[in-house]
C-alpha cells in the first residue's frame, strides 16, 4: 500500500471515528434569546410588573447555566468569539436572577438604590458588547445586526434603571434582540442539519458601506 492510499484510508477512519463536534452557538444562543424575550416582554409592560421574578428560573436555567455551558464548548470547537461572550453573558443572566432572589428575599436590601446597581451592570456590558460589535464584522449581517440590537438594549435599559426613561424603549428593543438572535440560533441548527445554507446569514463584503469594516478575505 503506497503513502498516499494510506494517509486517505487513516483520514477516513479518524474521520469516522472522531465525527467532528457539533457546533454549540445554536444552544448558546437559544438560551439567551428566549431569556431575553421573557424579561423584555416585562419591560415593554406587556405583562403586570409582580410577574417579574419569573425571569428567575430561565434566567438561572436556561440564559445562565446553558449558555455558560455553551461557551465552554466553544472553547473545543475554537470559536473564540462564542467563548467570550457565551459565558459572559451566561454569567450576566446568573448575576441578574441572583440579585432579583437575593432582594426578593431580603438578603440584599438595596431600597431606592435598586435599580441603580442594575444600571451600573448593564454599563459595564454596554462597554464589553461595544468590541463585540466590532468583532462581529468579521463573521455575517445576522450577527453584526443582533449585537447592534444587544448594545441599544443594555443601553436605553441602564438609562432606564438610572430614572432617565421608562423601560418600554429598551424592552421593545429587546424583543428585536432576541428575534436575531434566534434567527442565528435557527439557521445554525437548521443548515447543518440539512449539509447546506437553507438560513442566509448575510456576507458582510455584499452589503455597501458595511464591507469596509470587514476583514479582507482570505485568497
Amino acid at each position: 500500500m503506497n503513502n498516499a492510499v494510506h494517509e486517505n484510508l487513516t483520514t477516513r477512519m479518524n474521520s469516522a471515528a472522531f465525527p467532528p463536534f457539533p457546533d454549540p452557538t445554536s444552544l448558546g444562543l437559544s438560551g439567551f434569546s428566549c431569556t431575553t424575550f421573557i424579561l423584555s416582554v416585562l419591560n415593554a409592560k406587556l405583562l403586570p410588573a409582580k410577574v417579574i421574578p419569573g425571569v428567575v428560573g430561565p434566567g438561572l436555567f436556561y440564559g445562565g447555566t446553558v449558555q455558560m455551558l455553551a461557551g465552554l464548548l466553544c472553547f473545543i470547537t475554537r470559536n473564540m468569539f462564542g467563548l467570550v461572550a457565551f459565558t459572559s453573558f451566561g454569567a450576566f443572566w446568573l448575576a441578574v436572577s441572583t440579585l432579583i432572589t437575593l432582594e426578593e428575599e431580603g438578603i440584599l436590601v438595596f431600597g431606592t438604590d435598586a435599580n441603580q446597581v442594575l444600571g451600573i451592570l448593564l454599563v459595564g456590558y454596554s462597554i464589553f458588547s461595544t468590541y463585540l460589535w466590532i468583532a462581529s464584522f468579521a463573521h455575517h449581517f445576522a450577527l453584526v445586526f443582533t449585537i447592534t440590537a444587544l448594545i441599544l438594549t443594555l443601553m436605553l435599559l441602564a438609562m432606564a434603571n438610572f430614572g432617565v426613561m421608562s423601560t418600554v424603549p429598551g424592552g421593545i428593543c429587546g424583543i428585536i434582540l432576541a428575534a436575531g438572535g434566534w434567527y442565528i440560533s435557527a439557521g445554525v441548527l437548521i443548515n447543518d442539519n440539512y449539509g447546506r445554507t437553507v438560513v442566509p446569514f448575510g456576507d458582510i463584503h455584499c452589503i455597501p458601506y458595511l464591507h469596509v469594516l470587514a476583514p479582507k478575505k482570505k485568497i
